[in-house]
């Protein structure tokens, strides 16, 4: 007994799950292709929101091929570039390349021979990738940084032992924050990686690191108060970006979706930290500070008379007086 001959392979079929991962891979021989629940049709899904005879796909007259929906009270969902059309039961509208079906809790993805293929990625791509000295270097420049800002902190007579805990603690940190972002990778692409997270973990925060010093520095060398003002901004975007990289890596499919919901937030926090600020010293911006004395050879700016400063002081008195009585009939209880 001779098995029929299997014609050619029309379209690929992918089933995903609830999450978008791909559960079975289906070759499409011939057209029209039947969806849902019953064991008679071409595909059979196991979701309890699907319909006996959900859809069916089939080309038209002119070849064009369309999707047309059964009787079913939950309807296909089909997205395609970011837009999204829901068809009810005895609808149909035609398919385009690359769109997505949504039926119940199940997804399915039809590729045919005309559809122009995606290049190539790369196993890790951004700043997940980079060569194998990249991690141990960054990790040894992240120590350095630690031990220097401690040492540059600290008094005279501090012992050695002080510095144990920064470094330990540090290193405890960034071991934790990269082990939720592996476990989440896990969770939506069903692969643990650890090191693509630690190596972004560790790029951001010697930069963001940099950039606030490197602000500083400017804004005492250049008499640019403004440079240091914006610090807790630059701090922002720089976090903003570390987080939509670490995204990236945990969901793939679904960056702009991703920087579009951190990019708010952002905006979101800096304005939150902005209200707060005025509220509690009515400043947009966080007033100056500086940790540690920078050395006189680093100001580039020539010096202001003595007396400026002097007249700059006698300015402050009349707002002080003002903050002061407001401060004190706020507080005043009879």
């Amino acid at each position: 007994m001779t098995s029929a001959p299997i014609g050619p392979r029309l379209a690929q079929a992918e089933v995903l799950d609830a999450v978008g991962h791909g559960v079975r891979l289906i070759d499409v021989h011939a057209w029209p292709l039947t969806i849902g629940r019953a064991l008679d049709n071409d595909i059979a899904l196991p979701d309890p929101h699907v319909a006996a005879h959900h859809a069916t796909l089939a080309p038209d007259a002119d070849g064009q091929l369309r999707l047309i929906v059964g009787d079913t009270r939950n309807g296909v969902r089909i997205e395609h570039r970011g837009s999204g059309l829901q068809l009810r039961a005895n609808e149909q509208a035609p398919l385009h390349a690359g769109a997505r079906l949504h039926l119940g809790h199940s997804q399915l993805l039809l590729r045919l021979p005309q559809d122009a293929l995606a290049t190539e990625l790369p196993l890790l791509h951004g700043l997940a990738a980079g060569p194998r000295w990249l991690v141990p270097g960054m990790a040894m420049l992240a120590l350095v940084w630690v031990l220097l800002a401690r040492w540059v902190g600290s008094d005279a007579d501090t012992k050695w032992n002080e510095y144990l805990a920064p470094m330990l603690g540090g290193g405890a940190v960034l071991f934790l924050w990269c082990l939720v972002w592996g476990l989440a990778s896990k969770l939506f692409t069903g692969r643990f990686t650890l090191m693509p997270h630690l190596r972004i973990a560790l790029v951001f925060a010697l930069v963001m690191q940099g950039l606030d010093l490197l602000l500083m520095v400017l804004a005492y060398s250049l008499d640019w108060p403004l440079l240091s003002h914006l610090r807790p901004a630059a701090t922002f975007v720089v976090g903003a970006v570390w987080l939509t990289q670490h995204l990236r890596q945990v969901l793939p499919k679904h960056t702009r979706a991703a920087a579009g919901w951190v990019a708010a937030c952002t905006v979101l926090g800096f304005a939150v930290a902005m209200v707060s600020s005025w509220r509690r010293s009515d400043r947009v911006l966080e007033e100056l500070y500086a940790p540690n004395l920078m050395p006189p050879a680093w100001r580039l700016a020539r010096g202001a008379p003595v007396q400026d400063l002097v007249n700059d002081l006698r300015t402050l008195e009349q707002p002080l007086r003002a903050r002061a009585a407001k401060a004190k009939a706020e507080d005043y209880e009879p």
